[in-house]
Parts: structure tokens; sequence; C-alpha cells
């Protein structure tokens, strides 16, 4: 008689170091780019067209990079810096009114988007129009 069972996976028991999902590294994901929650004022019809392009560029290149590799760039390129919520000047969206902290890649020369990560997913908030009418550059 041959056991039916054999060459079958074992089943696993629950809470066991085999029932837990490995943990992936979202670094090595390339960026997703959410722009629901962009602020009216900060928003894409608030840039002249030369902005509107570069930002579309910017993302574009971005979206050709892993999260890693943005991070690793330096932050007045196609890096990333973090900015505490004190120094945001705008109203911080009700969904992301618990954030300590926003991540900002510049997007035309100096001028910043921001908004906040989630996995590999960033919720854009503002786009500066204008230095210095989202935060503080000093």
């Amino acid at each position: 008689m041959t056991d039916r069972r054999r060459g079958k996976a074992p089943k696993s028991i629950k809470g066991t170091i085999a029932d837990v999902p490995p943990v992936r590294d979202r670094n090595r994901d390339t960026p997703k780019f959410c722009l629901r929650h962009l602020q009216r004022g900060y928003d894409v019809d608030n840039l002249p067209k030369e902005q509107r392009a570069a930002f579309a560029v910017a993302l574009q290149r971005r979206a050709a990079m892993t999260w890693r590799d943005i991070v690793m760039a330096p932050r007045h390129g196609l890096g990333t810096e973090n900015l505490p919520r004190e120094q945001i000047k705008a109203k911080i969206p009700a969904a992301f009114e618990d954030s300590e902290e926003f991540l900002v890649l510049r997007y035309d020369g100096k001028l910043p988007m921001a908004g906040v990560r989630a996995g590999e997913v960033l919720h854009i908030l503002w786009i500066e129009k204008h230095f210095g009418d989202l935060y503080d550059h000093g």
C-alpha cells in the first residue's frame, strides 16, 4: 500500500516561523506615485507649463529607478530628504495628519515636491511653485 501524502508539503502550524511570510524589501521596488491627495494651490493645475513638464520628467526618471537608488542619490538631484512636520507651512491633509515627517524630492532645480511614502508608493501632497512657499529652505 502506498502513502497518498508522500511528496506533499507538510501543513504549516499556526504560530510557527514557517507560518510567517518573509519580509519584502520595498527599497528594491520601483516607486509608484499617487497624486490623489495633492492639495489645492500646491497641485499640477497651479504650475506653469514649464514646471508641469519638469514635474512629469522628474516622475518618469524616478519611475525607472528603485527606491534604494533614489535614497542613495544626492538630495538636490534625484535623491530625497526628510522634512519634519513643523517645517511645513501648508495644511496637512487629514489622511496624513499623524505623519511626523515628509519625504521631499526635487522636480525642477531645487523646487520640491513632498509627500508621504508608504511601501513603494509616494503619496505626493504638495508641489512647490515658488521657492519657499511650502517650507523655509534656509
